[in-house]
């Protein structure tokens, strides 16, 4: 047997172990994030992209619920009309802009 294909079926072996963990993850974030905006501690994505897209126009790229500092922020990547990235960090309790940073 070739040391490729041993290779391979190692890394599909771990693969397969580990992806039900990212899966029970993911689940576990999307829960916390339901649960969050269910008791009325964050605002919707959707009223949190309203509010941006009227100050940073462009393609939303991804956005992510975070907890730091005991700070719930939505970051969130817009490509601009000019091609740049931004990251934009809100309050997800309040909707407050706390930080934009320019990516490539």
């Amino acid at each position: 047997m070739n040391s490729n294909y041993s290779i391979m079926r190692v890394m599909l072996a771990a693969f397969m172990m580990l992806s039900p963990l990212h899966l029970a993850t993911a689940d576990d974030d999307y829960i916390e994030a339901k649960r969050l905006l269910d008791s009325g501690e964050i605002l919707s994505l959707e009223v949190i992209l309203k509010n941006v897209r009227q100050i940073f126009p462009g393609k939303v790229l991804e956005v992510e619920l975070e907890k730091e500092d005991e700070q719930i922020v939505y970051e969130i990547e817009i490509l601009d009309g000019n091609g740049v990235i931004k990251e934009i960090y809100i309050d997800a309790r309040n909707g407050k802009l706390l930080l934009t940073k320019e990516g490539d």
